[in-house]
């Protein structure tokens, strides 16, 4: 049995008493949707329509951990067999209101009464598994700036879990492949592109996102027990949807969920007992929604994400060729070749290729070219080079006027036998194909190698 003292910390939702609305999402589903409800959530899941939510965002309140000021609210004053129940109503409401696809993440800690850690997650967890949610996903979200902590016995709160569940055991909308990290990639990355995605590294289950200043949406904006990161809420609606679709949040709080909705052009549904609150979220929302056209006339920034995929595909295509050059200096050494990359817009036709990339060959003795198209082949064909997602194209070569009109008129950078990532200077073509240089591409090449 759960019992004791109350602890202070910060809370996500506020509670009361059964406020009933007038009209089922059925009957008017323009008055329902794009609003957040004033009411009891128990009372309002009810008037879902069924299947008509993509995904659900939400904090319930922690059990009696904080009073809301409101009669009848779910956790204050309530058993905790009580609390869980009446949790168990909203999501099973909620489950009933979800697409096949859609999918309900709550953020959720465990907490303490007295000298007991009560496990909250978990047991939210055994309470929705028979109404038929999965639990698919834990994300942690490491909280950067917490309240101050201390306490006999225990090691500082800096850390809530995000519980991922789907409608059944099917297959859910949620795509990370927008929030790969490109960002503090291991050194290595440089000098072995092949090893890592185009697109990063794939997301780890640790979310780190900055509490929120209190009072941060405006001075006369209303203080939260515990407001969520609007770009923790920005990353999951991202995942889990696309524009005009409905997302939930059947505990509002101070709105955070409908507003981060509304500017990403989805549609939104909000339950909250706090009228203040309401009426503030009206407020900050046109607020956000002016500062959003304002921000709209201003440059675009480069897209970091974009910008890691072409150099990674950039020192793929560089190092590929420089181990083409290697494989003839080992099998052939007498040919003295030299080789000049270039990625070519074709469409890879080939299993497990991404990219497409042509290199034209220039041997010392063009006799040799029969040896020299056995060996390349022989390399293309199996690893390193069969691991790196290219497909390649080769030519041979023997002046200037082997190539086109554009790969002529190009400036070429060169790139020496162990080095495809800076390169080593600037040349035109008559230059690259009569000097010393072994390895030559228009790409632009200018990595440093990171530290550590």
């Amino acid at each position: 049995m759960v019992g004791g003292n109350n602890q202070s910390k910060k809370i996500a939702a506020i509670r009361g008493a059964d406020i009933p609305t007038k009209r089922k999402l059925e009957d008017s589903p323009k008055e329902f949707i794009d609003k957040v409800h004033i009411g009891d959530a128990r009372v309002l899941a009810k008037k879902l329509a069924t299947e008509s939510v993509d995904v659900t965002i939400t904090s319930p309140p922690y059990f009696d951990m904080k009073d809301y000021g409101r009669p009848n609210q779910i956790g204050f004053g309530q058993g905790y067999e009580e609390y869980l129940s009446d949790l168990s109503t909203v999501f099973e409401e909620v489950f009933r209101a979800t697409k096949s696809d859609g999918s309900l993440w709550i953020i959720v800690d465990t907490f303490r009464k007295g000298q007991e850690v009560v496990p909250l997650p978990f047991d939210i967890v055994s309470r929705l598994k028979p109404i038929g949610w999965t639990l698919r996903d834990i994300v942690i979200w490491k909280k950067e700036r917490t309240v101050p902590w201390a306490h006999t016995g225990a090691t500082k709160r800096i850390f809530e879990y995000i519980l991922v569940f789907s409608k059944g055991s099917g297959s859910f909308k949620y795509d990370q492949e927008k929030f790969r990290e490109v960002t503090d990639l291991k050194r290595w990355w440089v000098r072995y592109p092949e090893r890592y995605n185009p697109r990063g590294k794939a997301p780890e289950e640790i979310w780190s996102y900055d509490i929120p200043v209190q009072g941060s949406w405006g001075d006369h904006y209303v203080r939260h027990f515990c407001p969520l990161p609007t770009e923790l809420v920005s990353r999951i609606i991202q995942q889990t949807t696309e524009s005009q679709q409905v997302v939930l949040d059947p505990f509002a709080g101070s709105g955070t969920v409908p507003t981060v909705s509304k500017l990403l052009n989805r549609r939104y549904v909000g339950f909250e007992l706090n009228s203040e609150y309401v009426g503030m979220f009206k407020k900050h929302l046109q607020q956000q929604l002016k500062l959003q056209k304002q921000s709209a006339q201003e440059p675009i920034p480069e897209d970091p994400a974009a910008a890691f995929e072409a150099t990674i595909v950039s020192l793929r295509i560089l190092k590929f060729g420089r181990l083409l050059l290697r494989q003839l200096h080992k099998d052939i050494p007498s040919a003295a070749a030299k080789v000049f990359a270039f990625r070519s817009n074709n469409i890879p036709t080939e299993k497990f290729k991404h990219y497409s990339a042509e290199y034209l060959i220039k041997l010392h003795k063009p006799n040799l070219e029969p040896r020299a198209r056995a060996a390349l082949d022989l390399a293309i064909a199996k690893p390193p080079l069969s691991k790196f997602g290219i497909q390649a194209t080769y030519e041979f070569v023997s002046d200037v006027g082997d190539f086109d009109y554009k790969q002529n008129r190009s400036d070429y950078f060169e790139y020496t036998s162990t080095n495809s990532h800076f390169h080593s200077g600037r040349k035109n073509l008559k230059e690259a194909m009569e000097g010393k240089g072994l390895l030559f591409s228009p790409i632009k090449a200018e990595v440093e190698e990171p530290n550590g």
